[in-house]
């Protein structure tokens, strides 16, 4: 089954494709594979072209490519997020060597006594675009769109590699860069502008000055773009120059890439790199079953899994639901298998949630990481065993859980064990009735319904000590129609909780710091409707702190980072 992501960049290549195909009649020419980590419809495809490059000198663009290409997947978040990566390099010929060169810049000086030049080569690759000297792009765009459509139709990035040893290098729709001694810098330079559009961090000029990840003219640190960030790894706001234009103008950072080579990315040019690579690929590459509806046939288990790209080191963890629980019935596994008995008679759902919580982002605050959900339904349309004609139940004004069940006959039965669980998984016995004389219709009344649901099913005894399972009975506590949230001033250790709660119930607070310390204890009696609490944490020192929220029966844990 294709993601909707998948569909969006076949969508896209298609569209290039049909744009560019009348404009040349572009060769096939041999690709060489850098790279591959899985199926290029769930990878991030970046490709390399050769330009200025005769024949002869196609070993050295292969040289050149490998070279940059492991520069780059050495950096953060390349080097992390590696797997979800495929490189490719298409090696396109010229007629003659080098790079087009007029020698018409206003900067014409700092060429380093570059000659002029005006070799015929494949993308017509040129110094001096826009009359600065060392701005190098590939003048043939429609070229370099049909080459791709021929060759590697479904990339995601193109980095036009241009056979000059002068210092040049663009990051428009296709990074480029020369193989200038700085070729690998100048290149993940360029690809921050082409794949991530983060704006350069040294003043380019008015022109250039525009609101993008890493550059804005908003000045409040509570609301700049990266205020997630503000205060952490030295993300400040600093202003572009002193004068003019430049003065209402700022960065993040004050040494990021994006600014000078030979530094690394600052936090908020490698956060825009991660959501990027999210946007484009999807965390599992496939899953088990394939079909994301079916009916089961039998009585056996049935196996779920998921395989998903691993981050460098792993990042990201897989929860499982069952039934539309809000506990899963496990955590930490790729696979999982629920046996016969878990499944209620009917319809059924099985959720496999992916989460990266990596810490090199935040931008997915006040959620813990990026999450992708895979569903199955699953339908059980076995009957119940015949002796057991029903079994039900529902919840009572009081809060209270009725369940009630009818055989056929009692001559072979000998007694009931009711089960109780939290997560429909594990079950435990919370009952007992036996056999009393001809009466076919039992009852119990559960005065401890689980926060927020409990499961139940019937263990039926016979008189020779053979047994069997009922189906499972879901009852959702009425706390189910509460919620919590935990809000945090950005940059402070200030927070507030707010709970919204439809029935009575007690409700207390404990916050402790990592070595399990309790340091804020608050019990806040029977709350109905809301509660708004401010917390404050300033008298102690930034760290990870854990808040347990008690409501009724119910426990639920919160991570506090104080900054």
């Amino acid at each position: 089954m294709q993601n909707y992501k998948t569909q969006l960049k076949k969508g896209l290549l298609v569209w290039i494709a049909l744009l560019f195909i009348d404009i040349s009649n572009a060769q096939v020419f041999s690709v060489d594979t850098l790279m591959r980590n899985g199926e290029r419809n769930n990878r991030v495809n970046l490709v390399y072209l050769s330009d200025g490059y005769t024949a002869a000198e196609i070993t050295n663009y292969i040289g050149n490519a490998t070279a940059i290409n492991n520069a780059l997947f050495l950096q953060t978040p390349f080097a992390q997020y590696k797997n979800f990566f495929n490189v490719y390099a298409i090696k396109v010929p010229s007629a003659q060597s080098g790079a087009v060169h007029p020698g018409t810049a206003s900067d014409e000086s700092s060429s380093g006594g570059q000659p002029v030049a005006n070799p015929t080569i494949y993308f017509n690759s040129t110094f001096d675009y826009f009359s600065i000297h060392r701005l190098l792009v590939p003048q043939n765009a429609g070229l370099v769109y049909s080459v791709l459509a021929s060759n590697l139709p479904d990339f995601d990035q193109a980095f036009i590699i241009v056979n000059s040893p002068y210092y040049g290098g663009s990051g428009g729709n296709f990074a480029t860069s020369s193989v200038h001694s700085s070729a690998a810098e100048i290149a993940i330079h360029e690809i921050g502008h082409s794949f991530a559009n983060l704006a350069d961090e040294y003043w380019a000029g008015d022109f250039y000055a525009a609101e993008r990840h890493n550059m804005t003219q908003n000045t409040n640190p509570a609301t700049v773009r990266w205020a997630n960030w503000y205060g952490l790894n030295n993300i400040g706001i600093y202003a572009h120059g002193s004068s003019g234009t430049a003065a209402v103008w700022f960065r993040p950072h004050q040494q990021c890439k994006m600014r000078y080579l030979g530094y690394p990315f600052c936090s908020v040019c490698i956060e825009r790199f991660i959501d990027k690579v999210h946007l484009i690929t999807n965390m599992a590459d496939n899953y088990s079953p394939s079909s994301s509806s079916f009916v089961l046939s039998n009585y056996n288990p049935v196996n779920f899994s998921v395989a998903h790209i691993q981050t460098i080191p792993s990042t990201i963890s897989i929860n499982w639901y069952l039934n539309g629980s809000s506990t899963p019935f496990a955590s930490g596994v790729d696979n999982v298998s629920i046996p016969y008995a878990n499944w209620i008679v009917g319809n059924n759902t099985v959720r496999a949630e992916l989460i990266d919580n990596t810490t090199l982002s935040k931008l997915y605050l006040p959620a813990i990481g990026y999450i992708e959900n895979i569903n199955w339904a699953v339908n059980n349309p076995v009957a119940l065993p015949v002796k057991l004609l029903s079994f039900a139940g529902n919840v009572n004004a009081r809060n209270q859980g009725n369940l009630y069940w009818q055989i056929e006959s009692v001559d072979d039965l000998q007694k009931f064990e009711l089960e109780k669980s939290k997560d429909g998984i594990v079950f435990n016995k919370i009952a007992s009735l036996y056999k009393n004389g001809s009466t076919k219709s039992f009852s119990f009344t559960d005065d401890d319904l689980l926060n927020p649901e409990s499961y139940y099913r019937l263990k039926i005894f016979n008189t020779n000590q053979s047994y069997f399972y009922s189906g499972i009975v879901l009852l959702k506590n009425a706390l189910e129609k509460f919620d919590y949230k935990v809000y945090q001033q950005p940059g402070s250790h200030q927070y507030r909780l707010c709970c919204n709660i439809n029935v009575a119930q007690p409700v207390k607070m404990v916050i402790s710091d990592a070595s399990g310390r309790q340091l804020v204890k608050k019990d806040f009696g029977n709350v109905n409707a809301q509660l708004n609490e401010r917390i404050d944490l300033s008298k102690y020192p930034s760290g990870t702190y854990f808040m347990q929220l008690f409501i009724g029966t119910g426990q639920y844990s919160i991570k506090l980072i104080a900054n």
